[in-house]
């Protein structure tokens, strides 16, 4: 066994590999294979030093949206960006730190913390303790490109397809310096609905014109250079979590009369809970996402659609379920069902089940493994397992949603690899595949789906 295949095999590896001596062979060839990841973020400098605290609050879907909403809108913000006197002030009177220090403590006992603490600090060199790790990362963040860089090459990442609708402010030149910092692995963009709807919203203009800003918009991002410089290889929607089922709208007058009461609202209409500012718009958004839809259908182009999850409390997770794509992935007109390439994201967590039979239904429907992975982490292996008993290998993509911090990328490429290993020795040894079957189904997963999706060189 290679070095490299060595530091990737946990307790359990080492037990499988002692019943299944075949496991030793197809983790090898799995754990050399290159990745594609088909949804995650860019991250940034500001992270290149951090506390454990910190570190804990950026990588976790419990505190990340959840913290700033426990305090008056910009509290915490203010909190985080001030010197002693300020923060001082801001916890007398909100008692700020108290509420973090709970959250946080939860968190750090969490066992996903603690197995990746211990996973981090193999890679780093240093004690199993999430201080040590920070210390280590710190020292290694003084070339934080350089440390981000040697995440990716750890786990052979070759492309990352990037969603620029979450970028945290961030402009074309911090995207840039990304792209760059990541090299050798490439960066290629996908375009979010909402980017251009945050552009578009708050404009005092007709619905007309309203309409013809949003199709040259969308024109610029799928066909010039309007994704920060350069072209969108795909779309993603962030409608779901907001409406739930999500039934295509054609009918121009139904949006114009959403447009019309979206303009109401920024004059006229007193606070509302966030269900019925949801509703407020929701023809007008169900009528861009179609719109949208068609020019990825146009151009054989896939979208990608926000399901499962959660990113509470800015979001309704009762929304979320997988099935509330079924119409999406009909696409009916005319009495015709026709064929856009739907990948519902984050593997439809924790409704894994429902995406997969999504999935296995709809010729035109993917599945994708982002959150889930690495955030399952152990039970990677059932999920896995779950999965391919009906999704064909064809139509699984590798992903990470990594957000924030790099070594999220490093995590998901990691555990994805080993625990795929471990469902496709299962198939090898029940007799299901053969070995070159099952590496070739690794390669698929990996990174061959998202390239023959994407139409990557």
């Amino acid at each position: 066994m290679t070095k490299k295949a060595a530091t990737n095999l946990d307790h359990l590896s080492l037990f499988l590999s002692k019943q299944h001596p075949e496991f030793l062979k197809i983790f090898e060839a799995v754990n050399d294979l290159p990745i594609d990841d088909a949804h995650c973020h860019i991250i940034t400098d500001r992270d290149a030093r951090t506390t454990p605290q910190r570190f804990l609050e950026r990588m976790s879907l419990a505190a990340m949206d959840t913290l700033p909403a426990y305090f008056p809108a910009g509290v915490y913000d203010r909190w985080l960006a001030g010197d002693d006197a300020a923060r001082h002030d801001l916890n007398k009177r909100f008692d700020i730190q108290k509420k973090v220090d709970a959250v946080i403590g939860d968190i750090s006992e969490s066992i996903f913390v603690r197995f990746l603490v211990k996973e981090l600090a193999q890679f780093l060199g240093c004690e199993p303790k999430l201080e040590a790790v920070i210390e280590a990362r710190n020292d290694r963040g003084r070339n934080y490109w350089g440390y981000v860089s040697s995440l990716l090459k750890d786990v052979n990442y070759e492309n990352v397809m990037i969603d620029t609708g979450y970028v945290e402010g961030c402009g074309a030149a911090e995207i840039e310096r990304y792209e760059e910092g990541i090299r050798p692995c490439r960066m290629n963009r996908l375009a979010r609905i909402e980017m251009v709807q945050k552009e578009l919203f708050a404009l005092e203009i007709s619905f007309d014109e309203y309409e013809q800003k949003y199709i040259a918009r969308l024109l610029e991002l799928l066909d010039g250079n309007g994704n920060y410089g350069k072209k969108s290889y795909g779309m993603k929607s962030y409608l779901l979590p907001y409406i739930g089922l999500i039934e295509p709208l054609y009918e121009r007058e139904t949006a114009r009369a959403s447009w019309q009461a979206l303009r109401e609202s920024y004059h006229k209409i007193p606070a509302m809970d966030r269900q019925s500012e949801y509703n407020l718009s929701k023809d007008l958004r169900r009528y861009n996402f179609t719109l949208a839809l068609e020019e990825c259908l146009k151009r054989d182009i896939p979208m990608q659609l926000h399901t499962g999850d959660g990113e509470a409390p800015s979001v309704i997770l009762r929304n979320q379920d997988p099935f509330y794509l079924e119409e999406v992935c009909r696409f009916d007109r005319d009495g015709v069902m026709r064929m856009p390439k739907i990948i519902p994201l984050h593997a439809g967590y924790p409704s894994v089940g429902k995406a997969a039979w999504l999935s296995h239904l709809y010729p035109n429907c993917y599945f994708e493994l982002s959150i889930m992975t690495p955030f399952v982490h152990q039970s990677l292996f059932q999920r896995y397992m779950q999965i391919m008993e009906v999704v064909p290998l064809s139509k699984i993509l590798y992903a990470s949603d990594t957000f924030h911090i790099p070594e999220l990328y490093w995590l998901a490429g990691r555990w994805g690899k080993r625990y795929l290993a471990k469902a496709l020795t299962e198939h090898f040894v029940g007799g299901s595949l053969d070995f070159d079957e099952a590496i070739e189904g690794a390669r698929m997963i990996l990174y061959k789906n998202n390239r023959s999706l994407y139409k990557l060189d």
